[in-house]
């Protein structure tokens, strides 16, 4: 039986990464993996790896168009992560644009399946009479995500995947929470989460805000994708995420760890989180980079959000691991 073609594009980056490892740990020389990588992206970590690398970007249609053909599965990992105002416009480039440029490939060269990522930025926020209650797949995207950049090009990349699945695609979404945990092979991309948790571990971080969200493991996030192609059902989105926490919880459990110089944080109010947004969008606005610090992504924090998994388990197989193992992986323990 021949090698089942494969593409994954954002193999560069952390989930992206890791997915390609499982697939090739998973299934040997029962897959053929190309990688889709832009050009200035640092593909060194790919050396030794069996893979094919292609120079695409999926702002460019004809490259994409491209490295998707030949391909039987195509899962679609490139993302931008931002929450300033000012990238607005590079997030719609790169979310939605982006994601139409792989589901036109996928259509017009026949791919059998697309898994897109997406995430629990485009689930929508769940409330009964004003309280808070588990989100669920079919939960509504409300008003005022819409104001949030990230949020929006979220949701509007899975509009896409909606509108490929019309037209004839065989398309599945994965809706990551928070995403943590070390990718094990040196040279493998890093996550900013980790990096905050490790902050927040050796006691430099005294802040929190008083919200609450959604966590998983970088490899559960992986399992999710594999699982996703292999099981789920087209046309549908699974959220995938291990434990639902507030702030003041996070900071608690990692108080917890072994070495942790954690304090009791002091919860960010509406004057000091206006103040840090702020200067978010400051910051973002002088320097030109993404900023995960914005009046809306502190906005976002402040809310309470849960997410249910229970989908994911019972369709997918999912098995969630241990939360404070993820913990301890994540600040490298």
């Amino acid at each position: 039986m021949s090698a089942i073609p494969i593409l994954i594009t954002g193999a560069t980056g952390y989930i992206g990464s890791r997915l390609l490892l499982d697939l090739i740990g998973r299934f040997g020389e029962g897959v053929r993996c190309r990688v889709a990588v832009r050009a200035g992206s640092d593909a060194s970590f790919l050396k030794g790896f069996p893979v094919e690398i292609v120079r695409a970007d999926v702002h460019d249609p004809i490259a994409i168009g491209e490295a998707v053909k030949g391909m039987e599965v195509v899962f679609h990992c490139a993302g931008m992560i931002a929450f300033t105002s000012n990238f607005r416009n590079r997030l719609h480039d790169t979310n939605v644009l982006g994601t139409r440029h792989v589901v036109d490939s996928c259509l017009e060269h026949g791919v059998k399946r697309m898994v897109m990522t997406s995430s629990i930025a485009a689930v929508g926020s769940e409330t009964v009479d004003g309280v808070v209650v588990e989100s669920t797949e079919h939960s509504t995207f409300t008003e005022w995500q819409r104001h949030n950049v990230y949020m929006e090009s979220k949701h509007l990349a899975e509009l896409e995947c909606r509108r490929g699945l019309a037209e004839g695609l065989d398309v599945v979404m994965v809706n990551p929470g928070v995403v943590i945990g070390r990718n094990p092979e040196p040279g493998m991309p890093v996550s900013s989460s980790n990096e905050t948790l490790r902050l927040i571990y050796e006691g430099r971080v005294p802040f929190c805000p008083e919200g609450s969200t959604g966590f998983v493991d970088v490899r559960d996030a992986a399992d999710a994708h594999i699982a996703a192609w292999t099981k789920g059902k087209s046309g549908e989105r699974y959220i995938i995420v291990g434990e639902n926490l507030s702030f003041r919880e996070l900071f608690s459990r990692i108080a917890a760890l072994p070495g942790s110089r954690t304090g009791k944080p002091m919860v960010v109010g509406n004057l000091a989180g206006a103040a840090a947004g702020a200067g978010g969008e400051l910051f973002s606005m002088l320097t030109g980079r993404p900023s995960f610090v914005s009046i809306e992504s502190i906005r976002q924090a402040s809310r309470s959000a849960r997410f249910s998994n229970l989908r994911s388990i019972q369709e997918l197989g999912i098995s969630y691991r241990p939360f404070d193992e993820t913990l301890r992986s994540a600040v490298a323990l």
